[in-house]
């Protein structure tokens, strides 16, 4: 990870510092949270069964897979959810999704493909820096505006990737990006509940899922 060093005899505030690092937090959640998705979904009869969180990308949102057979907590508690509807941050505007790539057995990769009516005019760009700072969005309970998580990328392993950050039910499937709003993978939950901890499914996992479903992968 590159470091740098502040040298207060410089005449440099820690104030200053502080509102750049603002600056930049806000920056960062202004570029994305329009894209992040919330996500309802419903059993056969109609219930609610849980909420998630996606995001556009072209013409499709990402998701996580497990929300598909989603049968609420504790698991089991509920029928599996089998239709999906999203919900605009923008407008508030709510529609019926289609599932045009569903979750692969075992959900490995954990990512599945919706589809409605609207999309993103350009495509996720990637990164991948050990330690670098990173931004988890999605949706707690009733919000109807994503929010932001800040921490770090922790460790990469093949098919494995962990970030020390908070993410509440719901952020299952919301983008994780760093200060530039590159995407660096997709939320799958909490590891552990002694260190905050949240598993993400990696960008290049994602970049393969979506050229195999026939879409365009991330550039």
């Amino acid at each position: 990870m590159a470091r740098f060093r502040i040298n207060l005899d410089d005449g440099v505030d820690p104030v200053d510092v502080g509102a750049a690092v603002e600056m930049l937090d806000q920056a960062v959640y202004a570029k994305v949270s329009p894209l992040v998705v919330k996500l309802l979904g419903f059993s056969q009869d109609g219930s609610l069964v849980g909420q998630f969180s996606g995001f556009m990308h072209g013409e499709v949102i990402v998701a996580a897979g497990h929300m598909q057979g989603f049968c609420g907590k504790p698991l089991g508690s509920t029928s599996p959810a089998v239709a999906f509807k999203a919900r605009y941050p923008t407008d508030g505007f709510e529609e019926d999704l289609e599932v045009v790539a569903p979750s692969p057995p075992g959900n490995v990769p954990d990512l599945i493909l919706l589809k409605g009516s609207r999309s993103a005019t350009s495509l996720w760009s990637t990164d991948l820096e050990i330690m670098a700072s990173v931004y988890a969005l999605g949706y707690t309970g009733t919000e109807n505006k994503p929010s932001c998580s800040k921490g770090s990328l922790s460790s990469t392993m093949p098919g494995s990737v962990a970030i020390t950050a908070h993410a509440d039910d719901g952020f299952s499937g919301g983008p994780v990006v760093d200060k530039h709003g590159r995407l660096l993978g997709v939320v799958k939950g909490a590891l552990g509940t002694t260190i905050m901890r949240i598993g993400i499914t990696p960008n290049y996992d994602l970049h393969t899922y979506l050229l195999q479903a026939g879409y365009p992968g991330l550039i």
